[in-house]
């Protein structure tokens, strides 16, 4: 039975994305370039809708793509680009987010953020798979080191709240989240689970 001319067409362009996505991940710097230019402006327009400082919207895009290609090797390949994409982006401006001078004066969009990546069922499951691998490699980790990382990521607390909790100086939990993401960024080296970090 052959197959509805919409379909084959979405099939073509999927296999195109999938071969594009392949060669990028090889080092193909023209496949990466044209994965740039393609999902550049909508990923903008997503990354301001969120950040309004579009100076600072700029740097995460561009230190998101940069970090896109330092872990092509270890990224899957998605059903859908920018779906994919637009998911390591939440993840990647949720971090920036939980910077303390900047969540501070967006927690509401934070909180919004965290609630929209959750809640999406696509995102849902690449979550379940980086989370698992996380966490394997959290488990090493010193107990109260552990502890602090899995406040502040998992539990999506603040550096204050983690300290009050605690009875812990902010300096001291600052220092225990340095000392995880060091350790956690050596171990999980080369894996694009580093976008949780």
């Amino acid at each position: 039975m052959a197959l509805p001319l919409a379909c084959l067409s979405n099939f073509s362009v999927t296999m195109a994305d999938n071969i594009r996505w392949e060669r990028f991940q090889e080092g193909d710097t023209v496949a990466f370039e044209q994965l740039f230019q393609e999902h550049w402006n909508a990923l903008m327009y997503y990354t301001c809708n969120i950040i309004s400082d579009a100076d600072m919207a700029k740097d995460v895009l561009q230190n998101f793509f940069l970090e896109l290609w330092e872990k092509r090797a270890s990224l899957p390949v998605p059903n859908e680009t920018r779906a994919f994409l637009l998911f390591l982006l939440r993840l990647r401006i949720l971090n920036a987010l939980r910077k303390e001078d900047i969540r501070s004066k967006h927690e509401h969009v934070f909180a919004r953020l965290l609630a929209d990546t959750t809640a999406n069922t696509t995102d849902h499951l690449y979550y379940k798979q980086l989370y698992e691998e996380l966490h394997q490699h959290v488990n090493q980790l010193p107990p109260r080191i552990q502890e602090v990382f899995r406040l502040s990521r998992f539990e999506h607390l603040s550096v204050a709240e983690i300290a009050a909790r605690l009875g812990a100086s902010e300096q001291t939990v600052r220092n225990q989240l340095n000392t995880a993401n060091k350790r956690l960024k050596v171990m999980l080296k080369g894996s694009v689970a580093t976008v949780l970090l």
